[in-house]
Order: structure tokens, then sequence, then C-alpha cells
């Protein structure tokens, strides 16, 4: 009997546990509260003839070449 009410509590512990975990703000909302700020777009990752796809801080070039951050190729700013 004692070993059935220990089990029984140990579940709704179990349950408890996760109902409240799923309240809490999910990771991936924190990751990306940078996308809500104002982004500055005057840096030559957005304003050269060719900018990384990832917009890596300090790239951009006149000319082809990769990302120095990356490494990805650079595309033709449009």
């Amino acid at each position: 009997m004692k070993i059935r009410l220990l089990g029984l509590v140990s579940i709704c512990c179990m349950a408890l546990v996760g109902c409240t975990s799923k309240t809490s703000t999910p990771k991936h909302q924190t990751k990306h509260e940078h996308l809500e700020k104002e982004v500055d777009r005057s840096g030559p990752e957005y304003t050269s003839k060719y900018i990384c796809p990832m917009h890596c801080e300090g790239s951009g070039s006149d000319t082809t070449g990769t990302c120095p951050v990356c490494e990805m190729d650079y595309v033709l700013n449009e």
C-alpha cells in the first residue's frame, strides 16, 4: 500500500513540474530578441556591393569573395 501511495505522489509531482515548465518562456524567444531591436544598416555588411547573406559584422566587399566571419560566399547586394 505504501509503495502505491509513493508511486502516486511521484506521478503527481512529475505532472506538476511538467505543467509549470510549459508556461515558462521558450528558449527560442530569448535567442531572437535582437530581431525586435532596430538594426543599424549603415555598415559595410549592408552597404557594400557584395554582402554576406548572414550580414556578419564587418563583412562586405566591392568584389566577390567569402565572408571572413562565417566563410559564406558573398552575394550581390540588390
